[in-house]
């Protein structure tokens, strides 16, 4: 009777000792999973490096041979579409500059998110102009040169009707221009994410009415270059991210 006792008694201590080993395993990881947490949650942003860009104010009314055109009533966006842009992003620029040698017209759009976290990240452009009714191609990865550095970029055509735009764009994430699918943004700014970075981002689009893709695509080079040109070094981390070969 006595041996008995003593074996329950045991088997009951050592499971006891258990329970608790896995208590405190348990309180252990619970700890270095909030210190993990705490140590992972980004604190600086990157705008903030950037200096806080004002992008209406970095980019010039007129430069090289582009001027700004004056108002049409065209508008890039329904007003719909613009209230709720104006939830995602903290800045949007657009306008239309005229080529004064030729006299054709470039519309620049830029749409700037401070944090990308959330429903505050950037939309491509291709959905964009299917939701307004455009019949949009797949986007052509494609480069420019501007001033002896290769730009990454994508192509698009998006026809509605009688109007067919030839459209260029990149999109930056913190220090770096995006090329790959929609992960590869999720994937940069969850990278930033991990050295403590809050990643910002911008939409840099310009685009002509034009049925001549590669025609359209030169001159889109040419306003693209002027305009970095006239933004000058100092700011031009803010409009394409650290420099690439």
């Amino acid at each position: 009777m006595s041996a008995t006792t003593d074996t329950a008694g045991g088997t009951s201590a050592r499971d006891g000792g258990k329970i608790r080993a896995w208590h405190w395993a348990a309180a252990a990881l619970m700890a270095f999973s909030l210190l993990a947490a705490t140590w992972l949650t980004p604190r600086t942003t990157w705008y903030e490096r950037l200096g806080r860009p004002d992008y209406q104010a970095l980019v010039p009314t007129a430069f090289g041979d582009w001027v700004l055109a004056p108002a049409t009533g065209y508008e890039f966006l329904v007003p719909a579409q613009t209230d709720a842009l104006n939830e995602i992003y903290s800045q949007i620029v657009a306008r239309t500059y005229i080529h004064q040698p030729t006299g054709r017209r470039i519309m620049l759009s830029l749409a700037y998110g401070d944090v990308q976290q959330g429903v505050r990240q950037l939309h491509r452009p291709e959905s964009c102009y299917s939701s307004q009714g455009f019949n949009v191609g797949d986007p052509r990865p494609d480069q420019a040169t501007v001033d002896g550095r290769n730009l990454d970029l994508f192509r698009l055509s998006a026809v509605a009707h009688e109007r067919t735009e030839q459209v260029t764009y990149w999109i930056r994430i913190g220090d770096r221009i995006i090329m790959g699918p929609a992960n590869d943004l999720n994937f940069t700014r969850m990278a930033m994410g991990l050295h403590g970075i809050i990643a910002d981002g911008l939409l840099f689009r310009v685009s002509e009415i034009a049925r001549d893709p590669a025609d359209s695509d030169r001159l889109q080079d040419r306003f693209i270059g002027d305009l970095l040109a006239a933004v000058g070094p100092s700011h031009l981390s803010a409009f394409v991210g650290a420099p690439t070969s």
